[in-house]
């Protein structure tokens, strides 16, 4: 966690009930909070620590978010306070595949909380999805909702600059060809589903991978070719 960044309370306090501070990090939070002109028992207890273990925080930290205005949290209540801060976590292309699916709503937000407020990264969002079109979707036989995701796949493709047709074919397509591989049906019983600009990526992906057996294989053969 970076905290020289802007100072923000609400996403310190979900990434502690989240687990995601060390110690020292919680440390360095209260001094920050003290240099914001925030004040209290708990928050110069923290700031005078040297190097604890987590264990030697005890309920200091709760204390310390309760002195700077802020009421106790749940792991629940503060993963919807990411909730409402997703736009920022996610690219826009991600953000609107979330809203574009209600019921990807669950795993999105246990996504949220396992980063703990910290961006994944536009590509580990996408592997997000990838794993709801294809274990709840796909799996469940929601064929209609499964046509769905791909057609909206399309239109960014056809829509989307290069960055987005770079995060749809490598985040969504390939991802879903190599997690898709895996399982008892494969991934060619996707190909159905895939619109005229999908089809080309999709081949392409295909074509990248042929011969290969691993990742390595297909970076090798790239730097060949460069």
């Amino acid at each position: 966690m970076n905290l020289k960044s802007k100072f923000d309370p609400e996403l310190l306090q979900a990434r502690w009930v989240l687990g995601k501070m060390s110690a020292d990090e919680v440390v360095e939070f209260a001094i920050r909070a003290l240099e914001q002109n925030y004040d209290g028992t708990a928050l110069r207890q923290l700031a005078g620590l040297n190097h604890p273990a987590l264990r030697d925080l005890g309920a200091l930290p709760d204390r310390a978010f309760v002195e700077m205005g802020l009421s106790r949290c749940s792991r629940e209540m503060v993963i919807s306070r990411l909730l409402d801060r997703e736009s920022s976590l996610t690219s826009e292309t991600v953000y609107t595949l979330v809203k574009s699916f209600p019921d990807f709503s669950e795993r999105w937000r246990e996504h949220l909380g396992n980063w703990g407020g910290e961006p994944a990264g536009s590509y580990n969002d996408m592997a997000e999805f990838v794993h709801f079109v294809v274990e709840d979707l796909y799996e469940r036989n929601r064929v209609s909702e499964v046509q769905r995701a791909f057609d909206l796949l399309e239109g960014l493709l056809v829509e989307g600059d290069q960055s987005v047709r770079d995060l749809v074919g490598l985040g969504f397509f390939e991802t879903l060809q190599n997690f898709s591989s895996w399982r008892p049906y494969g991934n060619t019983v996707f190909e159905k589903y895939l619109g005229p600009m999908s089809k080309r990526v999709w081949k392409e992906i295909r074509r990248n991978w042929a011969g290969k057996s691993s990742l390595m294989d297909v970076v090798r053969s790239e730097r060949k070719s460069s």
